[in-house]
């Protein structure tokens, strides 16, 4: 029998430690963080007429970094608590099996966590360090929320939408005020659409686990009100977000041009249809949480480039 290559041997576990660190950091979810950055620097440019390069590139790398943490934390208190053992997966939730399946050791994952959070947390004491002020306590928000939102937050009634909205809206608002050093209309009109769409898509994502939710302590929206009237929470809540939207325009906060975000208005209806009308059917409900993503993904990128359009049109 022949030796194996040692450097084939080296391939071959390169290549499975990157597939693993694209597992457990969700890497599939990432582009969402890309969009949000993507509308506060627009609308930094629109407002104040600031890009810096090297700070974009910053601030993006460090919101990457905190996405990628969180994912990485919420994996291993979810293999902890045996959740992800229990749940139904589908493409969009039911999280992902790389620990319960041993393909990573838990404390190798919990060490991946730990090194984004350090890297991220470098580059927010570079933007502290600059802008302390306005900063900080978005930057505090985002800490907290990283480290206690599976053990602690998602447990506590009604708070997992809330806290997850929250925190990918002060994303979009944290890129603003590091370009601007400041906290005005523009910014707002990224930070609330973002954060209703960021609840939706979680909320939206807990109709398959709640059953296996329940069993792990946690008391989202979807086990509070049930799959039926959530169903229609979830409807309002797109409801709201092109309302945001529109009177963000139409008090002059934001350029017309960020109308061109209602693009998205059918794919939103038909998500909102589908999700009424098969609530309690996971299978049914799937074509559902493959709009809600479209949505999400696509009305936060359209905002930015509405931004966009208002400088150079």
């Amino acid at each position: 029998m022949g030796t194996r290559c040692p450097t084939d041997v080296i391939c071959q576990t390169s290549a499975l430690a990157l597939s693993n660190l694209v597992l457990i950091t969700r890497a599939n979810f990432l582009p969402l963080t890309v969009v949000i950055v993507s509308a506060g620097l627009a609308a930094s440019l629109y407002a104040h007429g600031i890009f810096n390069p090297f700070d974009a590139s910053l601030v993006l790398i460090g919101a990457l970094l905190t996405h990628a943490a969180a994912n990485v934390f919420n994996n291993y208190f979810d293999y902890r608590s045996k959740v992800d053992a229990k749940t139904t997966k589908t493409p969009f939730s039911g999280g992902v099996t790389i620990l319960v399946e041993g393909k990573m050791k838990p404390s190798n994952a919990l060490a991946v966590g730990l090194i984004c959070l350090l890297g991220a947390a470098i580059i927010g004491i570079y933007f502290l360090t600059r802008k302390f002020y306005p900063l900080f306590p978005i930057l505090l928000f985002g800490l907290v929320a990283i480290c206690l939102y599976t053990p602690v937050l998602s447990k506590i009634h009604g708070l997992s939408e809330i806290v997850a909205g929250l925190g990918f809206g002060l994303m979009g608002l944290g890129v603003y005020v590091a370009e601007t050093g400041t906290i005005d209309g523009s910014g707002v009109t990224v930070f609330v659409p973002v954060a209703i769409l960021v609840a939706l898509l979680l909320f939206l994502n807990e109709f398959p686990d709640v059953e296996a939710d329940r069993t792990a302590g946690r008391r989202h929206l979807v086990i509070l009100f049930g799959r039926q009237r959530s169903a229609w929470i979830y409807v309002a809540g797109l409801v709201a977000t092109y309302v945001s939207i529109l009177v963000a325009v139409g008090t002059g906060i934001a350029p017309f041009p960020v109308l061109v975000s209602f693009i998205t208005v059918p794919i939103a209806y038909k998500a909102a249809g589908i999700a009424v009308k098969s609530h309690d059917e996971i299978s049914g409900l799937v074509p559902a949480l493959a709009s809600n993503v479209i949505v999400i993904l696509s009305t936060i990128l359209l905002i930015a480039v509405g931004f966009l359009i208002a400088v150079y049109v």
